[in-house]
Order: C-alpha cells, then structure tokens, then sequence
C-alpha cells in the first residue's frame, strides 16, 4: 500500500509521513534504508563527535536515535497489526540517547545494526496485508494506523538525514 492509502494522517507524525513520496511502503523502506546510509557513510564518519550546536548529538548519538525509534515503532505496528488495544505510552528520546552510548561505538557498527534493524522492518511489514496495514491503535497522541507507522519510520530517517545534510555537514566543511 501507498502514502496515500494512509486513511487518517495522525497530527504527531504527518510531518515525517509527509518526506515520504507516494511509494509503495516496502518498496519506500527499501530505497531510503541502505543505499541512502551507504552513500553518506564518508560524509557521517567524517563528522567525528562534531555536533552542530552545544547540547546538540553527534552522527553516532542520531544513527542510534534512528535505530531505536525504528524498533519502537516497528513493535508499535506489531501489536496494532495484531488488535492489540493496549494504549502504547510515549517514550523519551533523549533518555534513550544518554543511555545508549553510541559514541563508545564505531560508526560502522551502528550502521551495521540499522541494516540488519532495517531488514528485520522491512520483513515485518511484507507480512502484514492490507487489513493489518489498515488497523488502528491508540498511542498518547492519538490513533495510528500501521500504515502509518510505517511511513512515519522511513520519513523519520529521512528527516534526519535532511538534518545532518542541513546543519552537520556544512560546519565541517
């Protein structure tokens, strides 16, 4: 299914569905998950522990961010594929991002789980058909369709990726 099958755009997350074209969605997962990473892998290692502004993360500490937000909403899309009505909490990014430690880690080995996280997503929504695509759930926000989730997963690395085109890249230049 495609952006445009999304049936109710949920406010939180239009904005990160929106960077998405109107692809089909396993097919949008595919094109924006390693070919995009692999062509940025140069310009993401040179940054080195640069951050665009003081408190701001660095490549890894965003990789890490991408890689964790793509499970949650990944698990997000499992229970409403499969009615669960459990109303799922919001979580806290930057919490996860100081736990995380992704500056202990080399790039390389962060993009190396974003391949093997990224496949595992892109297995998970080939499973689901278009009812499961269609189902609802309820987060703190307000309801989200699966669809939904998965296109607020590709658009959410997209954005992020705009981010470090639009304000990492340029400092270290």
């Amino acid at each position: 299914m495609k952006r445009s099958d999304i049936k109710r755009l949920p406010a939180h997350y239009d904005t990160y569905i929106n960077k998405v074209e109107d692809l089909d969605l396993v097919a949008a997962l595919v094109k924006y998950g390693k070919p995009v990473l692999e062509a940025e892998r140069d310009s993401l290692a040179a940054l080195g522990d640069h951050v665009y502004a003081p408190g701001k993360w660095t490549a890894r500490d965003v990789l890490q961010h991408i890689i964790d937000v793509e499970r949650i909403f990944a698990y997000r899309a499992l229970r409403y594929a499969r009615k669960d009505a459990t109303p799922l909490p919001a979580f806290n990014e930057n919490v996860y991002a100081v736990t995380a430690q992704a500056n202990t880690r080399p790039l390389d080995d962060l993009l190396e789980e974003f391949y093997a996280v990224r496949a595992g997503t892109v297995a998970l929504f080939k499973s689901f058909d278009e009812e499961m695509l269609q189902q609802e759930g309820q987060l703190w926000s307000g309801p989200i369709s699966v669809l939904a989730l998965g296109f607020a997963t590709v658009g959410h690395a997209i954005h992020h990726m705009e981010i470090f085109r639009g304000r990492y890249y340029p400092k270290v230049k």
